[in-house]
C-alpha cells in the first residue's frame, strides 16, 4: 500500500537555501521575534477576507501530521496565522521570524504573479516571503503552486531553530558515550538520562515539567537508537520498519504497568516519507506509539539511514508524551534532535568478545 506523503518536496530542503534572493549586506540585524510555529502575513484587510486570504489560511492552518488530538473536532494546524494590514506594518513586527508579505498592484513588477523567498530581511534566521501581482486570484494561484515549497521550508526552519535552544545546554557526558558506542555525533539535551546505551539498543529519556493552570505537570522526551545490518532495500519499507519498531521496543521498553511495554498504534497509518539527508537516502515516519496492556500514548518521529562505512541500517528516533498538552512544538523539538545526528568517517570492528567499539579511521 503506497503511503500519502505529508511535506513531500523531494531536495527542496536541502537546496532551498542555496536559492534565496536577499538584498544586500545587512549587518547587523536584530534578533527574530514572535512565538514558535506562527507566520505573520501582510495585506490589506480586503485581500485577507478574499481569495489570496483563504488560499494561505487552507496551507497553513493544515494539521499537523499524525498527532493524538484531546478532541476529535480539534487539530493542531501546522501553523498559527496572524493577520497585520500595511499600516499596521511596523518596527515591532517586522523582525518577526516567519512573514508572508502580499501585494496586489498593476506595475511593471507585477505584470507576471511571482512568489520570492527571502532571508534574514530584518532579523538574523527570519523567513520572509514576498508574493505580488496584478490581480488577487493571480496571487493567489501562484501561492497555491508553490504551497508545498512553502509548508516544507516554514517546518524546516522551525525544525531547526528549535536545536539552537539545545546546542546552548547540551549534556557532553552521554553524548561523549553515545559517540564511542556508536561513532555518531547528535545533539543531548542537559536533563536527560541515559537508561541504557548499547549497540543492540540505546534509550534516552528526559523528564520536563510544565506549569499549565494551577499545577506543574510531567513531559516527558525520549530517543532510541539502533540498528541492523544491511541486507538490501525492503529494509526501507514501512511495515519492515515498524516490524522492527515494535520488536526492539516490546524488548526493551517497558510501561509503568508490570507486563506493559511500547508498540505503534496501529490503527491510524503513519505517513513514511523518502527524504535526502546528509547526502544520502533516508526513510522518515511520523506515527502514534501506544503501551501495550497500559493507558499511555502518543506521537514519535523516526529517521533511518544507511550507514555505508559500517554496511549497517541506522535508525534514530524519538517520541514525546505530554497529555495536559498540545504536541506540535515538543515533535518539532524531538525532529530537531534526531535530525543532528551525524555519523563519524569512521568503520567500526567487533572485538573478540562481539562488543562494537573500536573506531578505525577511515582515509
Amino acid at each position: 500500500m503506497r503511503i500519502t506523503a505529508w511535506l513531500t518536496v523531494p531536495l527542496f530542503s536541502i537546496v532551498l537555501f542555496g536559492c534565496f534572493s536577499q538584498e544586500g549586506a545587512r549587518s547587523p540585524l536584530p534578533g527574530r521575534v514572535g512565538p514558535q510555529g506562527e507566520v505573520l502575513v501582510v495585506c490589506s484587510d480586503g485581500v485577507w477576507s478574499r481569495a489570496v486570504g483563504d488560499s494561505l489560511k487552507s496551507i497553513l492552518n493544515k494539521p499537523y501530521a499524525v498527532l493524538p488530538q484531546m478532541h476529535t473536532e480539534t487539530y493542531e494546524p501546522m501553523f498559527d496565522v496572524v493577520h497585520k494590514n500595511r499600516q499596521s506594518f511596523n518596527k515591532f513586527w517586522k523582525p518577526h521570524r516567519n512573514i508572508i508579505d502580499v501585494e496586489i498592484a498593476d506595475r511593471v513588477d507585477t505584470q507576471d504573479a511571482t512568489v520570492v523567498f527571502y532571508k534574514e530581511k530584518y532579523s538574523n534566521g527570519q523567513i520572509y516571503i514576498v508574493a505580488k501581482g496584478r490581480t488577487e486570484l493571480e496571487v493567489a494561484e501562484a501561492i497555491s503552486k508553490r504551497s508545498a515549497e512553502m509548508l516544507s521550508l516554514f517546518h524546516d526552519v522551525e525544525v531547526k531553530r528549535t536545536t539552537y535552544v539545545t546546542r546552548a545546554s547540551v549534556d557532553e557526558v552521554i553524548k561523549r558515550e553515545i559517540g564511542e558506542v556508536w561513532g555518531m555525533d547528535i545533539l543531548v539535551p542537559k536533563g536527560s538520562y541515559a537508561v541504557r546505551i548499547d549497540t543492540a539498543f540505546t534509550w534516552i529519556d528526559r523528564q520536563l515539567t510544565r506549569f499549565k493552570g494551577s499545577d506543574n505537570h510531567d513531559v516527558q522526551e525520549a530517543f532510541f537508537i539502533h540498528c541492523e545490518p544491511y541486507q538490501g532495500e525492503r529494509q526501507f519499507s514501512l511495515n519492515h520498519l515498524l516490524d522492527r519498531r515494535d520488536e526492539l521496543t516490546k524488548k526493551y521498553v517497558s510501561g509503568p504497568t508490570e507486563g506493559s511495554y511500547m508498540q505503534v498504534e496501529r490503527r491510524l497509518i503513519p505517513s513514511y516519507e523518502e527524504i535526502l539527508f546528509q547526502g544520502g537516502f533516508a526513510a522518515e515516519i511520523r506515527g502514534l506509539w501506544r503501551m501495550e496492556n497500559d493507558f499511555m500514548g502518543g506521537p514519535f518521529y523516526s529517521l533511518t539511514f544507511y550507514d555505508e562505512p559500517n554496511q549497517r541500517l541506522v535508525t534514530v528516533e524519538g517520541y514525546a508524551y505530554a497529555p495536559y498538552f498540545d504536541k506540535r512544538q515538543y515533535m518539532r523539538e524531538v525532529e530537531g534532535i534526531v535530525k543532528s545526528v551525524s555519523p563519524f568517517n569512521r568503520l567500526l570492528v567487533n572485538d573478540k568478545s562481539g562488543a562494537v567499539d573500536k573506531p578505525v579511521v577511515l582515509e
